[in-house]
């Protein structure tokens, strides 16, 4: 028996119809795109902000995912403060990004002093994609993570530590 063979017209509607729904990143913040480096996409960076302490910090962020965040699409999930236990982590945060197209990610902070007091507090955040097999994410962890840490308004410094290299523009 013949195999079912969708004409070439058909083809090119049923893509040019779904592409919407399959949406990638929309910039900015797009330029760093991961392509399976945890098994699937995700982003793994550091943050240090030089004025701020552990405290403040995830009570911003925390306050920013129980509001939706810069595009009303993130979720908080759930923190923990570690103070009491004397960890070098004082707080962890754990949020969602949810896209309309229903792609959505894990996000995880970590808060702490930096080794050195004068650096002030270090976050290391963490974002991978939820959907099975998603093997190139656009950009879309990056721009979870940066989204949130540029909205607080607050300078800091940035390294990448997996996933979500810069890339050379063409």
């Amino acid at each position: 028996m013949a195999a079912f063979q969708m004409p070439r017209l058909s083809r090119w509607l049923l893509l040019f119809l779904a592409l919407p729904l399959v949406r990638g990143c929309e910039p900015p913040d797009c330029d760093r795109p991961d392509c399976g480096t945890c098994g699937n996409a995700c982003c793994n960076m550091q943050y240090v902000f030089g004025t701020v302490s552990p405290v403040d910090l995830y009570s911003r962020l925390s306050q920013s995912l129980s509001a939706g965040g810069p595009d009303q699409h993130y979720q908080f999930i759930g923190g923990a403060d570690f103070r009491p236990h004397h960890f070098a982590t004082q707080f962890m945060l754990q949020g969602q990004h949810m896209l309309v197209n229903r792609y959505n990610e894990t996000i995880y902070f970590n808060i702490y002093n930096a080794p050195d007091a004068s650096f002030g507090t270090i976050v290391q955040c963490f974002s991978i994609s939820q959907m099975t097999g998603t093997l190139c994410d656009q950009g879309q962890n990056y721009k979870n993570i940066a989204a949130l840490i540029k909205a607080m308004g607050i300078p800091f410094y940035q390294n990448t530590l997996r996933g979500c290299a810069t890339l050379p523009m063409p």
